[in-house]
Parts: structure tokens; sequence; C-alpha cells
């Protein structure tokens, strides 16, 4: 049996996080995105329960947490990070984060690097402050039309064709909880950047992983913002969107696994197709 619990957790401005841990050995935390929360990681935490400490957790006004404050970002979210590690007696752990999740991945890794074994930056720049030119497909794409069964800008359509049914459970999944409006979101994320000095701050091994499809997080803004890291990795999935680990969750997995298992051969520069 697996073990596993959930609760809640109280931030220093009195905001209740909600939080769930599954299975025991090192710690491993997984940072959702913003079309989701934490059970957008169904198919990730039975895989690695069975040999990590898997540590989900729903930010601010997505899932169970609150967000009474109306302090949601990236800034609240690295505190609130940091509290949930304190409050589950983390020492230190591999942070894994989706997207809106890179933020508070990577802020969690330069504010207390020392915690941090190695992180995994998944379709996500992170706050790394890279470069667009207007010709760019713009991150954030329109929430004020309507969208069809199963459509989501996170999943693109591939999902849709091969299995609508899932499709629309990320689509479901997204609307719970009280969160604010992707417009402000997506403003909040695209004005939040860490200073490139702050980035040296954490030495250890970066993982970052780039979908083929994927017009929010392309391959070349992946490229580019690993170039601020100190020990990246890139890895580009062939014929994936911005969420491979939902769409196609075996292979990415793996890959995940065998990052942090140290078993990934593959140099800084390499940009290999999975």
């Amino acid at each position: 049996m697996i073990k596993h619990t959930e609760g809640y957790a109280t931030a220093a401005d009195g905001e209740m996080i909600w939080y769930e841990t599954a299975g025991s050995g090192p710690d491993l935390i997984l940072s959702h995105g913003l079309g989701g929360n934490a059970a957008t990681w169904y198919q990730q935490v039975p895989y690695f329960a069975q040999r990590y400490r898997v540590i989900t957790w729903d930010q601010r006004g997505f899932g169970r947490s609150g967000n009474l404050q109306k302090n949601h970002g990236p800034a609240s979210a690295v505190k609130d990070l940091i509290m949930l590690m304190d409050t589950l007696e983390v020492e230190k752990a591999d942070l894994v984060g989706q997207s809106m999740g890179g933020w508070v991945t990577l802020g969690t890794a330069i504010a207390v690097p020392d915690r941090v074994r190695s992180i995994v930056l998944a379709c996500t720049t992170a706050g790394i402050p890279v470069k667009f030119s207007a010709s760019d497909t713009p991150i954030a794409p329109s929430t004020s039309m309507k969208r069809g069964l199963g459509e989501h800008p996170a999943i693109g359509g591939r999902l849709q064709s091969l299995d609508l049914a899932r499709a629309y459970l990320y689509q479901a999944l997204g609307s719970f909880g009280h969160r604010p409006p992707d417009d402000e979101f997506f403003r909040i994320l695209q004005e939040f950047t860490f200073k490139t000095d702050a980035l040296k701050s954490f030495r250890g091994r970066a993982l970052l992983i780039a979908g083929e499809l994927d017009v929010l997080m392309t391959p070349e803004r992946i490229r580019s913002a690993a170039r601020y890291l100190s020990a990246p990795t890139v890895v580009e999935m062939s014929d994936r969107g911005h969420s491979p680990y939902f769409e196609d969750p075996q292979p990415w997995n793996d890959l995940v696994a065998k990052f942090l298992k140290n078993e990934l051969r593959l140099t800084k520069d390499d940009a290999a197709d999975v």
C-alpha cells in the first residue's frame, strides 16, 4: 500500500493552501500549470510515488486552495511552497513545474538553493527573461472565445482527436476553484521575470522539456531560457504540444525519472527528440 495524506497549511497571510503527499522516499514536488490544479498530475503521482514522496499542491485560487487575499502570482506562490516544505519537513527536494508551475519551481530554487537538488521546467520559460519578437505567437491566447468540448490551449488539438474524454477531463479540471481570469494571470506571468544575477544562485541540474508543437512555449523559447541556467539539459518531445505530461504521460514520466536518477546522458548544449 502506498502511503497517502492530504490537508491544508496556513500561509503567513492566513490563506489556506491545500496539499497532498503520496509514497515515501526522497521528496519530489510537482507544481501545476494555469490550466489545472494538483489533480492534473493524476498520471504522475502513482508512477513516482513508488520511489519518492510525491508532494502536489493547489496554488492560490486553484482547486482546493483559497484566494481570499487576492494575493496570487509567482511571488506569493514561492513563499507558499517554502511554507509547505517547512510544514512537511522537507529538507531537500527535486522540483517539477509545468508551465505556470515553472515560475514557482525556479523561484523556490533561487530562494532556497540549498534545499533543492534539481529542477524540471516542463514547457515553461519559468520567469527567465527570454526576449520575444513581434512576429512570435503570443504566450497568452485569447480567453474570451467560447471553447468546444475538450478544447484548451494547453493541450492543443492532438489529444482531442486521440482521446476526447481525456481532453474533456483536462478542460473540466481547469474550471475547479476560484481561479483568477486567464488574461490577468498571463499578464502577471509575463511581467514577472527573475534578474539574471538571481538565476546564477541555483547551481543544480535543470531539465527543460519542450513540445515540438507547443505554440505557447515554443522549443525556441525553451532553448533560449536554458542558456541562463548553470547546468541545463533540453529535451524536445516530438509531435507533442504544451502538455506532454498529460497527453502522453508514459514517455514524459520515463524521461523525468531518468533525469532524477541522473541517467539522462545528454550534454548541456544538447537538444534531443523523444
